[in-house]
């Protein structure tokens, strides 16, 4: 028997879900290749009401500054890989032509370095010098002073866009599982059917989590796969899955070469080429994609693209 979906109960779960929106936790990154900085600044921080994110080299934090938007940064002069002014000036670089949206707020550190140096960090995009150790009454200064809660209003914003959008999607999947009960349609031949989604990334990255989220709310199944680029490759050798998105940044064999692999293997043991293979990656655009990819989709994960990724394989996949 088939069970319906009253508009009354549709109402009151939608109401809850409502009513149970989440809240955004201020964010501050420290890159510093000392433990003890980092974990000092943490703490302190974190008692502020921050949640804290850490790199213990150049190239690390330059990676979560593109990853992520945060209130604050600090932002370490000599470091091992990349130095602190020179992460800024490739942020800086890479902020002017992919997020100009946003001006990331960072604030150089150094124990050691004088006013030469610290001209120099200004100059290489900084906004800030500080002396090291930071003390706590700064901490407390910085979280209140004015660059930091405009950044605050800002990124709460769009956190609240992402949070409608993910409630439109919720809300288009309940209303097209509520209309597939109601005519009594197997889900085999329903237009709502579960499509298969696969998702490939080095590691439980929190950037992606919304991205699992939307594509299971909005009626499709989703599967999660923490590896490389060989294990990618493997599953896209399995199946014909219907969308899929390869973290690019993966170990051994970055996404893009895997699917560079996947294609050669695909023209001689495929007559069908797979179609909707997306991207995550922060270094390629729609203009600049390689052969063989469908789509990108760049981080923080914009809801209202994926939606739109998963409207264009749903439009295509009834085509066949």
């Amino acid at each position: 028997t088939a069970t319906t979906t009253t508009t009354a109960e549709y109402s009151d779960s939608n109401s809850s879900r409502m009513a149970k929106k989440p809240k955004r936790t201020k964010r501050a990154l420290i890159i510093d290749d000392s433990l003890t900085i980092r974990k000092g600044l943490a703490r302190g921080f974190s008692r502020l009401g921050f949640e804290v994110d850490e790199a213990e080299n150049g190239l690390q934090g330059f990676k979560k500054l593109k990853a992520d938007y945060y209130e604050l940064v600090l932002l370490d002069f000599l470091m091992p890989v990349m130095d602190g002014p020179d992460v800024a000036r490739k942020f800086r670089e890479w902020e002017k032509e992919h997020r100009p949206d946003f001006h990331q707020y960072i604030i150089g550190i150094s124990a050691h370095a004088n006013g030469k140096d610290a001209e120099l960090g200004i100059k290489a995009g900084m906004d800030r010098f500080m002396g090291k150790p930071v003390p706590l009454k700064s901490l407390k200064d910085l979280a209140q002073c004015k660059p930091v809660v405009e950044a605050s209003v800002l990124l709460d914003m769009k956190f609240r866009k992402s949070c409608d959008a993910i409630e439109a999607a919720t809300a288009r999947s309940d209303e097209g599982g509520s209309r597939s009960s109601r005519s009594s349609v197997s889900s085999t031949t329903s237009t709502f059917a579960k499509h298969s989604c696969l998702i490939v990334t080095k590691e439980m990255d929190p950037t992606l989590h919304s991205l699992q989220h939307i594509v299971e709310k909005n009626g499709w199944r989703a599967v999660v796969k923490y590896g490389g680029g060989e294990d990618a490759l493997r599953l896209l050798k399995l199946r014909n899955w219907d969308t899929v998105f390869i973290d690019n940044d993966l170990p051994i064999l970055s996404g893009i070469n895997c699917l560079v692999r996947f294609r050669d293997w695909e023209k001689s043991s495929r007559a069908i080429q797979h179609k909707n293979v997306v991207i995550i990656s922060d270094s390629y655009y729609h203009h600049s994609l390689p052969n063989g990819v469908d789509g990108v989709l760049g981080r923080p994960v914009d809801p209202s693209r994926v939606l739109q990724i998963l409207d264009t394989a749903s439009e295509k996949i009834l085509l066949r």
